[in-house]
């Protein structure tokens, strides 16, 4: 599957409409996420609050790339039995 690692609502672009989506599927049962893989920004196989922090650090505070496939889309060098359509 090709993703951009963090870009959870799909529009090919990670900015903090992603984060909010991820906070709002894990806490307020907002709509499904367009890419699981992609969603799982930190790259430890979960979706989780930690993914969400790490999306708002890459954009705000630090600056560092999210784990492959970061800024543009590729497939999952990762081996982590996630994929977009399960998690």
């Amino acid at each position: 599957t090709v993703f951009i690692r963090g870009d959870a609502n799909g529009d090919n672009v990670v900015d903090i409409s992603d984060p909010t989506l991820t906070l709002g599927y894990l806490f307020l049962g907002t709509r499904r996420l367009y890419c699981y893989d992609a969603a799982d920004a930190n790259d430890d196989g979960r979706i989780d609050i930690s993914d969400p922090v790490e999306t708002l650090q890459a954009l705000f505070l630090d600056g560092r790339p999210l784990p492959a496939p970061s800024g543009i889309a590729g497939e999952d060098p990762t081996p982590d039995g996630m994929t977009c359509f399960t998690r």
